[in-house]
């Protein structure tokens, strides 16, 4: 969290989860908060508490520590998108994300893209790599990832654009 100073003021739950479909963590706004205001919204980051392998399952906990940071700086990466939309723009952002691939994919990079801005960009590649690399992991999950998120090669051209800014 200390990554995200605009978030300070921000009511951010985390909350294990058995089990979330076609993922390892959501960041998402509690519905109930939906039609506050913006400022008063609470948000929650899902995580699984087993990451699911082709034979087996692994505790969440024995993901490397700099890899749930990679992980929960992408959902936070979320959050920061979120912040400044309206209720309705909410609603449709839900919409489009679940219903466009073009859009999910442009959500996902800018998560990565605010965790960049970050200066998180070690732990987005180190987690891409991880999760790109693990043999266990099954291949569907992989080629999701290869092919919805920025790549450790754009995290480091996205890095050099904004330092050289």
């Amino acid at each position: 969290m200390s990554y995200y100073p605009e978030l300070q003021n921000t009511r951010i739950d985390f909350v294990f989860r058995e089990n979330i479909k076609n993922a390892v963590m959501q960041a998402q706004p509690r519905v109930k908060t939906l039609f506050k205001r913006k400022y008063k919204r609470i948000y929650k980051v899902k995580i699984s508490r087993h990451l699911t392998l082709n034979d087996s399952t692994m505790g969440i906990e024995n993901v490397p520590h700099e890899i749930l940071v990679g992980w929960i700086a992408h959902e936070l990466g979320h959050i920061m998108d979120y912040l400044d939309r309206s209720s309705f723009q909410m609603i449709g952002f839900g919409f489009k994300y679940l219903t466009s691939k073009h859009f999910l994919m442009k959500a996902e990079r800018q998560a990565d893209t605010f965790a960049i801005m970050h200066g998180l960009a070690d732990e987005i590649v180190k987690t891409k790599k991880y999760i790109l690399n693990q043999e266990d992991l099954p291949k569907e999950y992989k080629d999701k990832i290869d092919r919805l998120y920025i790549s450790p090669e754009e995290v480091r051209h996205i890095e050099e654009e904004m330092e050289s800014i």
